[in-house]
């Protein structure tokens, strides 16, 4: 594995929970299984920096593409990307693969997921770990996208998100909003114009950032050629039909947790986070200090350590020795 190239990791595919699912699968030996789970617009080599570690301590590490990313079929209505269908996309490839038991990391709405995760599949589940993305009960995520953003005002962004006109942008020029979008936090310009409300159209393109290797950016851009951005955009499309489908879940999650926060994530201050422990008893809270949204690789030697010392108390791997 390469953490610069894609190419060089062990991709599979899969036909499971009526869909034909796209994932990296390494360290079959390993009886200690890990589920990585990436977020908008990312993909799962947004954990190029954690799989390899991770493999190295001992684990098998699965981090597959969401469904409406990539490689991993792109259904039509915006009901299909409720958390309980990707929670099922992922307890069936766990089937698929003869694996009972997890411990669930995620990233982005991929943390979200997780949380999710550990509730619809508690028996499961061995720990749940998210990166930026609080744990939110099913009600703070009720009504539309409008009362919601009154209520978190950092998803303003995600109104624009939700429009068509998003999506014909990032198609007409997915390069040019890569470049924009896989940035450090020290790199970083405003998601969308803050005249013209716009991610990509009509404004210059810039450099691609020294953090986002050549071929990394080039996979992202030629999976977002190959599934169209529409579906990961139904992400921000979903909330009523989430919500039914999330409102009577347990709300308190019993298993060994960790929350990590990232000091300037502007869409998921690391305030959100606040009394998680009410929900969540057993967890732990960290803070990145100085790390943006792409917290994994901005900062990975800090990310990696957070995940070895947490992972040796919640779910060790017996000694290579």
């Amino acid at each position: 594995m390469n953490a610069n190239d894609p190419a060089t990791f062990n991709h599979q595919y899969s036909q499971v929970n009526g869909i034909k699912i796209h994932y990296v699968d390494e360290s079959h030996s390993s009886e200690k299984a890990l589920l990585l789970i990436h977020g908008w617009p990312d993909l799962w080599c947004g954990w190029r920096e954690q799989i390899p570690f991770l493999v190295n301590l001992g684990y098998r590490v699965i981090a597959p593409t969401l469904r409406g990313f990539g490689e991993t079929d792109v259904p039509a209505e915006p009901s299909s990307y409720t958390d309980k269908a990707i929670c099922g996309d992922f307890a069936a490839l766990l089937d698929h693969l003869q694996i009972p038991t997890v411990t669930v990391i995620g990233h982005d709405w991929g943390g979200l997921a997780a949380w999710r995760f550990a509730q619809f599949y508690p028996e499961r589940t061995v720990a749940v770990a998210s990166f930026c993305t609080p744990y939110l009960l099913p009600d703070q995520l009720k009504g539309t996208l409008e009362d919601i953003v009154k209520v978190i005002p950092s998803f303003r962004y995600q109104l624009h998100l939700a429009s068509p006109v998003a999506e014909q942008e990032i198609n007409e020029n997915p390069e040019a909003f890569f470049k924009r979008m896989l940035r450090p936090i020290t790199e970083a310009t405003s998601m969308m114009d803050k005249t013209t409300g716009m991610l990509v159209r009509g404004r210059p393109e810039i450099a691609k950032s020294d953090k986002i290797p050549q071929k990394v950016l080039d996979y992202y851009v030629a999976m977002c050629e190959k599934a169209g951005a529409g579906g990961g955009l139904k992400m921000y499309k979903r909330y009523k039909y989430n919500y039914e489908a999330s409102k009577d879940l347990d709300p308190v999650i019993r298993k060994p947790a960790m929350m990590v926060t990232s000091e300037l994530d502007p869409a998921l201050p690391p305030s959100m986070a606040n009394g998680i422990e009410k929900y969540i008893p057993n967890i732990e809270v960290h803070n990145v200090r100085g790390a943006g949204h792409w917290v994994l690789w901005e900062q990975p030697a800090v990310c990696n350590e957070l995940l070895e010392k947490w992972l040796s108390k919640v779910y060790p791997v017996k000694s290579k020795m």
